[in-house]
């Protein structure tokens, strides 16, 4: 292998999330003087400042959030804090598969909330009194709802023919990003596998998952599908990163690829949408960890530039920057740094775009002035999306 693979900048808007990263000091102030009620609402404030204005009745008393399918229904009275979410009808569903795996999430991955059946219908549910409301368990309570409700309503309505409760509200791709989608998703697919073939072949096989999982995550990356798509991309990603035999993850990978190859494109397009998110399932950034999840690509490209192995530097520090964009949330100029490399880098000779990739990396790893985002150690710790997705097998 001599040249890079392609990259191309997402379709997306900016990485970046709406958290107001100022909010949580005041949160925690509030909730330790005793004003329970305003650090609730405050919490949601620090996820997205515009809720409040859009979504809340003018006491603030109550909200009714989007996310996704789910309205997350939150109502702060006198004594008490409540959410309700109503997830899914299972109403002609198989519905002995669909309680045993509720039942099962209510062990694992929930903690706080828990679902229950009223009726024909799954509702995200919990309760609690205001002085028990500590800012952390009451953001992990939003969190937990929005992100298990993602993982799993596809799997409920695929496997158990379970329902929505409403339709999402959804913003399509407009037709030219959708044929930019599936155009790039092609080549992206035929770059991997051409030079899998190559690297097999020369029996460079050290480089093969990179190959697979790089391109992967340019994927994703490049146009972030939704759905059932979505779901799928995630699972894979997963095995691929698993413990599992390296030739059996290679296989799993290779197949996922050629399958995205003959997917059907009208399905490919119809998954291609934003919808409106609540608590965000991606890590939210600042500079001291933008740098922890970058120090073992640039130590190790490090090494691997000065041992004159140029292919090697480009897929680690290629992989630690997709990956990093696959987890997080990203300030712009972090960005804008990452993605004009990787642009730059696209396509050429792998000693010029290991040392293009080298040098952005170690900018931010060595550079203070360029990032505005400080460090906010209080902040609440996110979970990486999808950790247990893999409860429904691959």
């Amino acid at each position: 292998m001599t040249i890079n693979l392609s990259f191309h900048k997402t379709l997306a808007d900016s990485l970046k999330s709406n958290v107001n990263i100022g909010m949580w000091d005041k949160v925690l102030s509030e909730y330790d003087t005793g004003k329970f009620a305003d650090a609730i609402r405050n919490i949601i404030n620090y996820v997205d400042p515009e809720i409040e204005k859009k979504f809340a009745n003018a006491e603030r008393t109550e909200y009714n959030i989007p996310h996704g399918s789910l309205i997350v229904r939150v109502r702060i009275t006198e004594k008490d804090f409540m959410v309700e979410a109503p997830f899914l009808s299972i109403e002609g569903a198989k519905k002995v598969p669909v309680l045993r795996q509720v039942a099962q999430l209510n062990f694992t991955p929930l903690s706080l909330p828990r679902i229950e059946l009223q009726g024909d219908k799954l509702y995200f549910k919990f309760e609690c009194p205001l002085d028990m409301c500590e800012p952390y368990k009451i953001y992990d309570v939003l969190r937990e709802i929005c992100i298990n409700a993602d993982n799993y309503d596809d799997e409920f309505i695929t496997k158990f023919d379970a329902t929505r409760v409403q339709e999402p509200m959804i913003y399509p791709y407009s037709e030219e990003k959708k044929v930019n989608a599936w155009n790039n998703m092609q080549l992206y697919i035929k770059e991997a596998l051409d030079t899998f073939e190559l690297l097999e072949n020369k029996r460079l096989t050290t480089y093969l998952w990179d190959v697979l999982v790089v391109t992967l995550l340019k994927v994703d990356y490049y146009c972030a599908p939704q759905g059932r798509l979505r779901s799928e991309f995630e699972k894979t990603i997963i095995y691929m990163n698993s413990k599992d035999d390296y030739y059996q993850r290679l296989s799993g990978g290779k197949e996922f690829l050629k399958k995205l190859q003959t997917y059907d494109r009208a399905k490919f397009e119809s998954d291609l949408y934003k919808i409106d998110v609540f608590v965000p399932y991606k890590f939210r950034t600042n500079l001291e960890t933008v740098r922890n999840a970058l120090k073992y690509a640039w130590e190790t490209a490090d090494k691997e530039i000065k041992a004159l192995d140029f292919v090697g530097a480009t897929f680690t520090l290629q992989y630690g920057i997709l990956n990093f964009f696959y987890s997080n949330h990203v300030d712009d100029e972090v960005a804008s740094i990452l993605t004009k490399a990787m642009e730059e880098a696209s396509a050429k000779p792998v000693q010029q775009s290991a040392t293009i990739l080298f040098e952005a990396v170690n900018k931010i790893m060595t550079t203070d002035n360029f990032i505005k985002t400080k460090t906010q150690s209080s902040e609440p710790v996110q979970e990486k999306k999808g950790f247990f997705s893999k409860l429904f097998g691959n």
